[in-house]
Protein backbone atom coordinates (compact mmCIF):
# COMPACT_ATOMS: atom_id res chain seq x y z
CA UNK A 1 0.00 0.00 0.00
CA UNK A 2 0.90 3.80 -0.74
CA UNK A 3 2.19 6.06 1.85
CA UNK A 4 -0.87 8.02 1.12
CA UNK A 5 -3.39 5.36 1.59
CA UNK A 6 -2.05 4.40 5.08
CA UNK A 7 -1.75 8.17 6.27
CA UNK A 8 -5.66 8.00 5.47
CA UNK A 9 -6.03 4.49 7.32
CA UNK A 10 -4.33 6.11 10.31
CA UNK A 11 -6.68 9.09 10.07
CA UNK A 12 -9.65 7.07 9.06
CA UNK A 13 -9.51 4.83 12.53
CA UNK A 14 -8.89 8.30 14.75
CA UNK A 15 -11.85 9.31 13.47
CA UNK A 16 -13.51 5.73 14.37
CA UNK A 17 -16.20 5.54 12.31
CA UNK A 18 -18.23 6.67 9.32
CA UNK A 19 -21.65 7.19 9.06
CA UNK A 20 -23.30 5.86 5.37
CA UNK A 21 -27.10 6.47 4.48
CA UNK A 22 -28.00 3.03 2.37
CA UNK A 23 -31.49 1.64 0.58
CA UNK A 24 -33.24 0.11 3.50
CA UNK A 25 -32.90 -3.45 2.44
CA UNK A 26 -31.56 -6.97 3.98
CA UNK A 27 -29.79 -6.94 0.83
CA UNK A 28 -27.83 -3.86 0.43
CA UNK A 29 -26.95 -3.70 4.47
CA UNK A 30 -25.75 -6.92 4.21
CA UNK A 31 -22.86 -6.32 1.24
CA UNK A 32 -22.40 -2.74 3.50
CA UNK A 33 -21.39 -4.72 6.52
CA UNK A 34 -19.01 -6.76 4.80
CA UNK A 35 -16.90 -3.20 5.09
CA UNK A 36 -16.81 -4.16 8.98
CA UNK A 37 -14.62 -6.94 8.60
CA UNK A 38 -12.53 -5.74 6.45
CA UNK A 39 -11.47 -2.19 8.71
CA UNK A 40 -12.85 -3.85 12.18
CA UNK A 41 -11.14 -0.64 13.86
CA UNK A 42 -13.93 1.95 11.53
CA UNK A 43 -17.09 1.66 13.09
CA UNK A 44 -19.44 1.77 10.32
CA UNK A 45 -23.15 3.21 11.26
CA UNK A 46 -25.38 2.77 8.63
CA UNK A 47 -28.48 4.64 8.02
CA UNK A 48 -31.12 2.80 6.09
CA UNK A 49 -33.10 5.39 4.49
CA UNK A 50 -34.37 5.49 0.79
CA UNK A 51 -32.54 7.69 -1.57
CA UNK A 52 -35.60 10.35 -1.41
CA UNK A 53 -35.46 10.61 2.17
CA UNK A 54 -31.96 10.65 2.48
CA UNK A 55 -31.47 13.75 0.16
CA UNK A 56 -34.26 15.56 2.21
CA UNK A 57 -32.86 14.99 5.74
CA UNK A 58 -28.98 16.16 4.44
CA UNK A 59 -30.43 19.07 3.19
CA UNK A 60 -32.63 19.85 6.66
CA UNK A 61 -29.37 19.04 8.59
CA UNK A 62 -27.35 21.41 6.60
CA UNK A 63 -30.03 24.52 6.71
CA UNK A 64 -29.43 23.61 10.31
CA UNK A 65 -25.73 23.61 10.28
CA UNK A 66 -25.21 20.20 10.91
CA UNK A 67 -22.92 18.04 8.86
CA UNK A 68 -23.51 14.51 9.70
CA UNK A 69 -23.33 12.55 6.47
CA UNK A 70 -20.47 10.69 5.04
CA UNK A 71 -21.58 8.55 2.00
CA UNK A 72 -24.34 7.53 0.25
CA UNK A 73 -24.75 3.90 -1.29
CA UNK A 74 -28.21 3.19 -2.93
CA UNK A 75 -30.79 5.07 -5.67
CA UNK A 76 -29.29 7.52 -7.98
CA UNK A 77 -32.68 10.23 -8.81
CA UNK A 78 -31.82 11.63 -5.47
CA UNK A 79 -28.64 12.15 -5.30
CA UNK A 80 -28.44 13.52 -8.93
CA UNK A 81 -31.15 15.36 -9.11
CA UNK A 82 -31.19 17.05 -5.79
CA UNK A 83 -27.83 16.49 -3.87
CA UNK A 84 -26.06 17.81 -6.94
CA UNK A 85 -27.82 20.73 -7.68
CA UNK A 86 -27.54 21.58 -3.63
CA UNK A 87 -23.40 21.39 -3.88
CA UNK A 88 -24.03 18.45 -1.59
CA UNK A 89 -21.51 16.20 -3.15
CA UNK A 90 -17.94 16.07 -3.73
CA UNK A 91 -16.35 14.37 -7.28
CA UNK A 92 -16.05 11.21 -6.18
CA UNK A 93 -12.94 10.97 -8.28
CA UNK A 94 -10.67 12.66 -5.20
CA UNK A 95 -10.92 9.74 -2.90
CA UNK A 96 -10.30 7.28 -5.37
CA UNK A 97 -6.63 6.08 -3.54
CA UNK A 98 -6.36 2.50 -4.58
CA UNK A 99 -4.80 1.67 -8.65
CA UNK A 100 -7.33 -0.93 -8.79
CA UNK A 101 -10.30 1.53 -7.82
CA UNK A 102 -8.83 4.76 -10.38
CA UNK A 103 -8.17 2.16 -13.20
CA UNK A 104 -11.07 2.74 -15.45
CA UNK A 105 -10.01 -0.51 -17.53
CA UNK A 106 -11.44 -2.50 -14.91
CA UNK A 107 -15.16 -1.65 -15.41
CA UNK A 108 -17.90 -2.63 -17.97
CA UNK A 109 -17.00 -0.78 -21.19
CA UNK A 110 -13.50 -0.10 -19.95
CA UNK A 111 -14.81 3.22 -18.48
CA UNK A 112 -16.60 4.82 -15.28
CA UNK A 113 -20.49 5.37 -15.34
CA UNK A 114 -22.22 8.68 -13.83
CA UNK A 115 -25.73 9.33 -13.07
CA UNK A 116 -24.84 13.28 -13.14
CA UNK A 117 -24.83 15.01 -16.24
CA UNK A 118 -20.93 16.58 -14.92
CA UNK A 119 -19.67 12.65 -15.00
CA UNK A 120 -18.05 13.29 -11.39
CA UNK A 121 -20.55 13.05 -8.39
CA UNK A 122 -22.99 9.84 -8.60
CA UNK A 123 -20.68 6.64 -9.47
CA UNK A 124 -22.72 4.07 -11.00
CA UNK A 125 -21.52 0.58 -9.64
CA UNK A 126 -24.22 -1.95 -10.71
CA UNK A 127 -26.10 -2.19 -13.74
CA UNK A 128 -28.62 -5.41 -14.21
CA UNK A 129 -30.56 -5.76 -17.34
CA UNK A 130 -34.61 -5.42 -15.64
CA UNK A 131 -37.51 -6.17 -17.33
CA UNK A 132 -39.39 -5.50 -14.16
CA UNK A 133 -41.44 -2.74 -15.23
CA UNK A 134 -44.77 -5.26 -15.73
CA UNK A 135 -45.70 -7.70 -13.53
CA UNK A 136 -49.36 -9.74 -12.85
CA UNK A 137 -51.49 -11.82 -11.20
CA UNK A 138 -50.67 -15.51 -12.39
CA UNK A 139 -54.21 -16.23 -11.51
CA UNK A 140 -55.70 -13.69 -13.43
CA UNK A 141 -53.39 -13.84 -16.12
CA UNK A 142 -51.56 -16.30 -18.88
CA UNK A 143 -47.87 -15.08 -19.41
CA UNK A 144 -48.09 -14.80 -23.08
CA UNK A 145 -51.24 -12.35 -23.52
CA UNK A 146 -48.80 -9.58 -22.76
CA UNK A 147 -46.04 -9.83 -25.53
CA UNK A 148 -45.29 -5.94 -25.65
CA UNK A 149 -46.85 -3.22 -23.32
CA UNK A 150 -48.62 -1.93 -25.80
CA UNK A 151 -51.46 -4.95 -25.47
CA UNK A 152 -51.84 -3.30 -22.46
CA UNK A 153 -54.20 -1.26 -24.18
CA UNK A 154 -56.46 -3.93 -24.52
CA UNK A 155 -60.21 -2.84 -23.42
CA UNK A 156 -60.34 -5.78 -21.18
CA UNK A 157 -57.65 -4.59 -19.18
CA UNK A 158 -59.26 -1.25 -18.39
CA UNK A 159 -60.02 -1.29 -14.85
CA UNK A 160 -57.27 -3.89 -13.76
CA UNK A 161 -54.22 -1.98 -13.86
CA UNK A 162 -52.50 -1.14 -10.72
CA UNK A 163 -49.24 1.49 -11.32
CA UNK A 164 -47.10 3.24 -8.75
CA UNK A 165 -47.59 7.01 -9.51
CA UNK A 166 -44.87 7.68 -12.27
CA UNK A 167 -44.96 11.43 -11.30
CA UNK A 168 -43.12 11.03 -8.17
CA UNK A 169 -39.57 10.42 -7.97
CA UNK A 170 -37.99 7.22 -6.60
CA UNK A 171 -40.25 4.09 -7.07
CA UNK A 172 -40.95 4.54 -10.63
CA UNK A 173 -37.85 6.31 -12.19
CA UNK A 174 -35.72 4.34 -14.25
CA UNK A 175 -38.80 2.26 -15.57
CA UNK A 176 -40.42 5.95 -16.69
CA UNK A 177 -36.80 6.58 -18.47
CA UNK A 178 -37.38 3.41 -20.44
CA UNK A 179 -40.85 3.92 -21.36
CA UNK A 180 -40.62 7.36 -22.51
CA UNK A 181 -37.09 7.39 -24.16
CA UNK A 182 -38.08 4.42 -25.62
CA UNK A 183 -38.63 4.82 -29.25
CA UNK A 184 -40.91 1.38 -29.47
CA UNK A 185 -43.26 3.11 -26.95
CA UNK A 186 -42.55 6.85 -25.54
CA UNK A 187 -44.99 9.72 -25.16
CA UNK A 188 -47.65 7.81 -27.22
CA UNK A 189 -48.24 5.24 -24.91
CA UNK A 190 -48.17 6.27 -21.82
CA UNK A 191 -50.34 8.80 -23.14
CA UNK A 192 -53.17 6.55 -23.93
CA UNK A 193 -52.43 4.22 -21.25
CA UNK A 194 -52.96 6.56 -18.47
CA UNK A 195 -56.00 8.73 -20.46
CA UNK A 196 -57.74 5.13 -21.81
CA UNK A 197 -56.95 2.53 -19.28
CA UNK A 198 -58.68 4.03 -16.10
CA UNK A 199 -55.45 2.98 -13.98
CA UNK A 200 -55.45 3.34 -10.56
CA UNK A 201 -52.14 5.19 -9.02
CA UNK A 202 -50.59 4.86 -5.59
CA UNK A 203 -47.26 5.38 -3.99
CA UNK A 204 -46.91 2.62 -1.85
CA UNK A 205 -45.14 -0.30 -3.67
CA UNK A 206 -45.73 -2.69 -1.18
CA UNK A 207 -49.39 -2.01 -0.86
CA UNK A 208 -50.11 -2.29 -4.61
CA UNK A 209 -48.11 -5.40 -4.93
CA UNK A 210 -50.47 -6.70 -2.43
CA UNK A 211 -53.51 -5.60 -4.30
CA UNK A 212 -52.34 -6.78 -7.34
CA UNK A 213 -51.33 -11.01 -5.13
CA UNK A 214 -55.35 -10.67 -4.19
CA UNK A 215 -56.58 -10.39 -7.30
CA UNK A 216 -58.00 -6.65 -6.80
CA UNK A 217 -56.43 -6.10 -10.05
CA UNK A 218 -54.75 -8.02 -13.04
CA UNK A 219 -51.49 -5.92 -14.10
CA UNK A 220 -48.86 -3.89 -12.45
CA UNK A 221 -47.08 -1.24 -13.52
CA UNK A 222 -43.72 0.13 -12.33
CA UNK A 223 -44.30 -2.20 -9.03
CA UNK A 224 -41.70 -4.86 -9.70
CA UNK A 225 -39.04 -3.74 -7.20
CA UNK A 226 -41.00 -5.88 -4.65
CA UNK A 227 -41.14 -8.93 -6.91
CA UNK A 228 -38.27 -11.32 -5.45
CA UNK A 229 -40.10 -10.34 -1.82
CA UNK A 230 -43.66 -11.21 -2.84
CA UNK A 231 -42.13 -14.57 -4.63
CA UNK A 232 -40.42 -15.76 -1.74
CA UNK A 233 -43.63 -15.28 0.25
CA UNK A 234 -45.10 -17.52 -2.23
CA UNK A 235 -47.29 -14.82 -3.84
CA UNK A 236 -49.36 -15.32 -7.23
CA UNK A 237 -47.73 -12.62 -8.96
CA UNK A 238 -44.58 -12.77 -11.60
CA UNK A 239 -42.96 -10.72 -14.58
CA UNK A 240 -44.43 -10.53 -17.69
CA UNK A 241 -40.97 -12.04 -19.48
CA UNK A 242 -42.53 -11.59 -22.93
CA UNK A 243 -42.18 -7.44 -23.09
CA UNK A 244 -38.64 -8.49 -24.06
CA UNK A 245 -39.90 -7.58 -27.59
CA UNK A 246 -40.08 -3.66 -26.08
CA UNK A 247 -36.09 -3.53 -25.55
CA UNK A 248 -34.13 -4.55 -22.53
CA UNK A 249 -33.35 -2.08 -19.88
CA UNK A 250 -30.59 -1.73 -17.95
CA UNK A 251 -30.94 -0.51 -14.76
CA UNK A 252 -28.42 0.76 -11.95
CA UNK A 253 -31.57 0.72 -9.34
CA UNK A 254 -29.90 0.94 -5.88
CA UNK A 255 -25.82 0.91 -7.41
CA UNK A 256 -24.52 4.14 -6.96
CA UNK A 257 -22.47 5.47 -4.26
CA UNK A 258 -21.77 9.22 -3.79
CA UNK A 259 -19.32 11.33 -1.05
CA UNK A 260 -20.68 14.21 1.05
CA UNK A 261 -18.87 17.04 1.03
CA UNK A 262 -18.18 18.92 4.14
CA UNK A 263 -18.40 15.18 5.82
CA UNK A 264 -17.36 14.77 9.72
CA UNK A 265 -15.07 11.65 8.95
CA UNK A 266 -13.78 12.29 5.43
CA UNK A 267 -10.94 9.65 5.52
CA UNK A 268 -13.25 7.27 6.81
CA UNK A 269 -15.38 8.19 4.32
CA UNK A 270 -12.65 7.36 1.40
CA UNK A 271 -11.34 4.05 2.88
CA UNK A 272 -15.14 2.88 2.83
CA UNK A 273 -15.61 4.04 -0.53
CA UNK A 274 -11.68 2.79 -1.98
CA UNK A 275 -13.49 -0.72 -0.30
CA UNK A 276 -16.85 -0.43 -1.79
CA UNK A 277 -15.63 0.02 -5.27
CA UNK A 278 -12.50 -2.53 -5.04
CA UNK A 279 -12.91 -5.76 -6.31
CA UNK A 280 -13.33 -7.52 -2.56
CA UNK A 281 -16.30 -4.72 -2.02
CA UNK A 282 -17.69 -5.40 -5.78
CA UNK A 283 -18.00 -9.11 -5.01
CA UNK A 284 -19.66 -8.78 -1.94
CA UNK A 285 -22.06 -5.99 -3.08
CA UNK A 286 -22.79 -8.81 -6.34
CA UNK A 287 -23.02 -11.64 -3.97
CA UNK A 288 -25.42 -10.01 -1.09
CA UNK A 289 -27.98 -7.96 -3.63
CA UNK A 290 -27.76 -10.97 -6.49
CA UNK A 291 -27.19 -7.41 -8.81
CA UNK A 292 -24.76 -6.97 -11.68
CA UNK A 293 -21.47 -4.99 -10.56
CA UNK A 294 -19.90 -2.95 -13.28
CA UNK A 295 -16.26 -4.38 -12.34
CA UNK A 296 -15.71 -6.34 -14.94
CA UNK A 297 -13.08 -8.61 -13.33
CA UNK A 298 -15.34 -10.55 -10.76
CA UNK A 299 -17.07 -13.32 -12.08
CA UNK A 300 -20.96 -13.30 -12.77
CA UNK A 301 -22.08 -17.11 -12.45
CA UNK A 302 -23.06 -16.62 -9.16
CA UNK A 303 -25.70 -14.34 -9.92
CA UNK A 304 -29.27 -16.18 -10.49
CA UNK A 305 -30.41 -16.41 -14.05
CA UNK A 306 -26.88 -14.44 -15.03
CA UNK A 307 -26.91 -15.16 -18.57
CA UNK A 308 -30.25 -13.05 -18.91
CA UNK A 309 -29.24 -10.67 -15.98
CA UNK A 310 -25.52 -9.80 -17.07
CA UNK A 311 -24.87 -6.85 -20.03
CA UNK A 312 -22.75 -7.56 -22.80
CA UNK A 313 -20.51 -5.04 -23.46
CA UNK A 314 -21.77 -5.03 -27.36
CA UNK A 315 -25.40 -4.93 -26.05
CA UNK A 316 -28.24 -2.86 -27.06
CA UNK A 317 -30.36 -1.29 -24.47
CA UNK A 318 -31.35 1.82 -23.13
CA UNK A 319 -29.22 2.52 -19.39
CA UNK A 320 -31.84 4.45 -17.85
CA UNK A 321 -29.23 5.62 -15.30
CA UNK A 322 -27.14 7.60 -17.48
CA UNK A 323 -27.68 11.25 -17.35
CA UNK A 324 -29.09 11.40 -21.27
CA UNK A 325 -32.08 9.98 -19.70
CA UNK A 326 -32.00 11.98 -16.36
CA UNK A 327 -34.72 14.44 -17.55
CA UNK A 328 -38.45 12.51 -16.12
CA UNK A 329 -40.09 16.34 -16.39
CA UNK A 330 -41.65 15.64 -19.94
CA UNK A 331 -42.64 12.27 -19.17
CA UNK A 332 -44.32 12.97 -15.85
CA UNK A 333 -46.35 16.09 -17.76
CA UNK A 334 -47.70 13.70 -20.40
CA UNK A 335 -49.19 11.21 -17.49
CA UNK A 336 -50.34 14.73 -15.97
CA UNK A 337 -51.87 15.51 -19.27
CA UNK A 338 -53.24 11.75 -19.63
CA UNK A 339 -54.75 11.49 -15.86
CA UNK A 340 -56.57 15.13 -16.19
CA UNK A 341 -58.01 14.08 -19.58
CA UNK A 342 -59.16 10.78 -17.96
CA UNK A 343 -60.57 13.23 -14.83
CA UNK A 344 -58.03 11.68 -12.98
CA UNK A 345 -55.69 13.36 -10.09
Amino acid sequence: MSAEWEAILKAAKAEKEVAVGCEPTPESRNALMQFQQAFPDIQLKLNPIGARDYATRVLAERRAGKYLADVFSGGTTSPSQVLVPANALDPIRTAFLLPEVANEALWFKKQFHFADSENQFVFLNDATINIDHLVYNTTLVRNDEIRSLWDMLQPKWKGKIVAYDPRLPGGASNNMRFVYYNPKLGPAFLHRLFSEMDVTIGSNNRQLMDWLAAGKFSLGLFIGRDIETALKQGLPVAEVNSVKNDGAMLSSSTGSIALINRAPHPNAARIFINWFLSREGQMAWQKHTDRNSLRSDIPKDGITNWRDKVPPEDGNYIFTNLPKYNDLKPGQKVVEDALAQAGKK
